[in-house]
């Protein structure tokens, strides 16, 4: 201790604790004011926000709408590095999950990181659905756990593998994580049907992108050979047998780069912080969206998929996944194929009637009774219905 109280210098001991102590705080207190000073000055404070308002999913519509509102504080080209940094650690601090940043812990699907599937494992895979088949069509449907239900009904309805002889059908069902350890009721479901894959991503709408990316990667990785692919969700019905009938078998041999579904072009993205949709400047600066189809529905030929997943790791992530196919399909340099009527791909729900669902493909916002109804129906009345062409 002698020694110790003997030091000169600004930090000895004991008095010149004191003026350690004040040049700690006063540092401390600096850093501080920096930190708040930025952080409420930064674009950045609205996606903070975001996350935290609660959402109506009957206004979903939303999301195809124009948002014109300007904002007076353009995003500076030229910043700080230090601003950065402080603002990304934030950031990261922020959005931190039970103790792991995102940044850090790959399956939260964290919108920074890359969005290369191969950082992602498969809990349930399978790999030989299409051993020595060759299928006209796969049908990737995006659902939850929780949803056998819904499940159920497709699997008994425009889902049934096995309702159209002469073509090759294959249902998958895309889900990610929403719990640590195993789903033992999942596990058995994909044991009795075969018709489930799953990659270890924290099943999110912000990651309903990687959950599509899982899907096209498992086409590209199992089944190149198919010639459709159909992406849709589970509160959809698709009338599939005028999806073969009617659009696809026409078109042969397959086409190759071929895209088409509700068609959406000219969109803005919605830069209200309080919507479900909103897409800050930093994420997507441009003030047009490339033309992309809505996720609710939308049909390529089976090369498409590995050309869009090996082009993903090139394109920033956005959570809007139709959007973000949309982005993909822009940097490949492929047009998306309007369909020839533009009432065959529903972003609403149409009103049922069999002659109506002869005509169309897709109709959202289905129950889960009235996939097997609708579907039943429409089987009882093919022949009454004229379909159009």
């Amino acid at each position: 201790m002698a020694n110790m109280t003997n030091r000169s210098g600004f930090f000895s001991f004991p008095w010149n604790c004191a003026k350690r102590n004040v040049f700690l705080i006063a540092s401390t207190s600096f850093t501080a004011i920096y930190f708040i000073f930025y952080f409420f000055n930064s674009n950045y404070f609205a996606a903070i926000t975001e996350s935290k308002v609660q959402h109506n999913d009957d206004d979903i519509e939303e999301k195809y709408m124009p948002f014109n509102k300007k904002y007076d504080n353009p995003q500076i080209e030229s910043e700080n590095i230090l601003h950065k940094n402080i603002i990304s650690k934030l950031n990261q601090f922020l959005l931190k999950e039970n103790g792991e940043l995102p940044a850090e812990n790959e399956k939260s699907g964290n919108k920074n990181r890359s969005t290369s599937t191969q950082s992602f494992k498969f809990i349930i895979n399978e790999k030989e659905k299409c051993k020595d088949k060759t299928p006209f069509l796969i049908l990737l449907i995006a659902t939850t756990s929780s949803e056998i239900l819904h499940r159920n009904s497709i699997r008994k309805s425009w889902g049934n593998e096995s309702a159209f002889p002469g073509d090759e059908v294959i249902r998958l069902f895309m889900l990610g994580v929403e719990n640590k350890g195993p789903n033992d009721v999942l596990l058995r479901e994909s044991a009795q049907y075969h018709d489930i894959i799953q990659q270890d991503f924290l099943d999110t709408y912000s990651n309903l992108t990687l959950k599509t990316l899982m899907g096209m990667k498992w086409v590209a990785s199992y089944c190149s050979g198919a010639s459709f692919v159909m992406k849709t969700d589970s509160d959809v019905f698709v009338n599939t047998r005028y999806l073969i009938e009617k659009l696809l078998r026409p078109l042969s041999p397959p086409p190759q780069n071929y895209f088409t579904g509700c068609l959406m072009q000219e969109k803005q993205p919605i830069r209200n912080a309080k919507s479900k949709w909103y897409i800050s400047e930093e994420e997507y600066p441009r003030k047009k969206y490339p033309p992309f189809c809505s996720g609710t529905g939308y049909v390529f030929s089976g090369d498409l998929a590995s050309k869009i997943v090996n082009v993903s790791v090139t394109i920033k992530y956005i959570h809007l996944e139709d959007v973000y196919v949309g982005l993909c399909l822009n940097a490949l340099g492929i047009q998306i194929v309007p369909p020839s009527n533009r009432s065959l791909f529903n972003i609403y729900k149409v009103p049922f009637s069999p002659c109506r669902y002869s005509n169309i493909i897709t109709s959202h916002r289905i129950q889960t009774n009235e996939h097997i109804f609708y579907w039943k129906t429409l089987e009882k009345k093919k022949d009454i219905c004229q379909k159009g062409p």
